[in-house]
């Protein structure tokens, strides 16, 4: 990991409270197929975060190990789980030890990118039964166009260019399917989903706070580049619809 993508890895804990509110959670679909690869409900989750997937497959009878490098995100999750058969630890993942074979599924929702690949695998494949699974999932926007989306793209032209997303956007279909098989699993199975999600001004001020390359602006930067974006709902009718698509990696342990 480059000296960027680590400060960004931990700028999370700045803005728990706001990780915790504003980030959407996943669509029911994807969780059933999560849950059905877990016949034996043992979890094992890199990178927790606040405890969004955490929480919601607990409630879907899941007994979950959480690890999570952050503090400040560890102590939420802990408060957003309480009473629920979980365990929150505050570690990195590539640095978990668990007992070998004691889980059905490992899975990173959001997360995966912020754990070495090779050293996480590795510690994923340990902790896996015969026959367990590797789930990795990000909420990803499928299009970034219509009126409010044009007015949002200029407040970033003039505020912070670099964070303009859509060349991005583009460039992704065809990098996904190039994912490398992670070491010790076999290929990845890939499925999408669908959904959407509205938001007015106030609450994508407040997701856009959230996302680690908004967080490492100056704050003044980031305060104006929020106000404009607020701004840019308002004035082309004051919502949002957010079309998500969500990326689901499954992999099974050799």
């Amino acid at each position: 990991m480059d000296d960027e993508l680590a400060l960004r890895a931990r700028s999370f804990g700045q803005v728990a409270e706001l990780y915790d509110r504003w980030r959407p959670g996943y669509p029911e679909t994807l969780l059933a197929e999560v849950c059905a690869l877990a016949p034996g409900g043992r979890v094992l989750e890199a990178g927790a975060g606040t405890g969004r997937a955490t929480t919601a497959l607990a409630q879907r009878g899941a007994t979950l190990v959480a690890v999570e490098p952050d503090a400040a995100m560890a102590a939420i999750a802990r408060r957003s789980t309480r009473g629920m058969a979980v365990e929150v630890r505050e570690s990195r993942f590539e640095d978990c030890v668990v007992p070998g074979g004691s889980f059905d599924l490992v899975v990173a929702a959001q997360s995966w990118h912020w754990v070495d690949p090779d050293r996480g695998a590795a510690v994923a494949a340990r902790a896996l039964r015969p026959g367990g699974a590797l789930c990795l999932w990000w909420n990803r926007p499928r299009e970034l166009t219509g009126p409010v989306w044009d007015a949002i793209h200029a407040a970033y032209a003039e505020h912070a260019p670099d964070l303009d997303r859509r060349a991005v956007l583009h460039q992704r279909p065809a990098r996904e399917q190039r994912i490398e098989p992670a070491p010790g699993f076999t290929p990845w199975t890939i499925r999408t989903f669908d959904w959407s999600a509205q938001y007015d001004a106030q609450s994508y001020g407040g997701l856009v706070q959230t996302q680690s390359d908004h967080v490492r602006l100056p704050a003044a930067q980031r305060a104006r580049l929020v106000e404009a974006i607020r701004a840019a709902i308002a004035g082309t009718g004051g919502q949002l619809e957010y079309r998500y698509r969500t990326l689901l990696l499954t992999a099974q342990v050799r």
